[in-house]
C-alpha cells in the first residue's frame, strides 16, 4: 500500500512537471500546438546592405550546424549570381526582432523590393530554392 501511495505522489509531481513545461514553453493547449514560426513577408533591403534584390538571406545563430549548412547551400551553385547575406543572431539582434525571426535558420528568397517569394525554417529545399531564384532573376 505504501509503494502505491509513492507512486501516486510521483505520478502527480510528473504530471505537474510536464503542465508547467509546456506553459513556459508557450504550448497552445486549446489548440494542442506549439507557436509556429514564420518566414517574413519582406526583408528591408537598406538594411541589409543591398541596393536592389534579389537577395537570398539566412538568419542564423553561431553554433546552429544547420544554420552553417544553410549558408553553404544557398552559396552555393544553385544560388551562383545572386547576393547572399547572412545575419547573425549574435551582432544582429535587432534585425532578427524586426524581421520576427525567431527559430534558425530562416532562409529567404527575395525580390528587387525585398518581398520574400519563398523562405524555409531549417534546411533549406534545394528544388524549392531553385524554383524561387528562377522567378525573382527572370523578372
Amino acid at each position: 500500500m505504501e509503494r502505491l501511495a509513492i507512486a501516486a505522489v510521483l505520478a502527480v509531481v510528473a504530471l505537474a512537471a510536464a503542465f508547467a513545461a509546456r506553459r513556459r514553453r508557450g504550448w497552445d493547449s486549446a489548440a494542442g500546438t506549439m507557436p509556429q514560426s514564420t518566414v517574413p513577408a519582406a526583408v528591408d533591403l537598406a538594411l541589409l546592405g543591398i541596393d536592389a534584390g534579389p537577395v537570398i538571406v539566412v538568419f542564423t545563430e553561431e553554433t546552429c550546424r544547420t544554420c552553417a549548412d544553410a549558408v553553404t547551400v544557398v552559396s552555393g551553385s544553385v544560388g551562383v549570381g545572386v547576393p547572399v547575406v547572412e545575419v547573425p543572431f549574435a551582432s544582429e539582434r535587432g534585425m532578427h526582432r524586426d524581421h520576427g525571426i525567431d527559430t534558425v535558420p530562416t532562409t529567404v528568397v527575395a525580390d528587387a523590393e525585398g518581398q520574400v517569394v519563398d523562405g524555409w525554417i531549417g534546411r533549406v529545399d534545394v528544388s524549392g530554392l531553385t524554383a524561387a531564384l528562377a522567378r525573382v532573376v527572370g523578372r
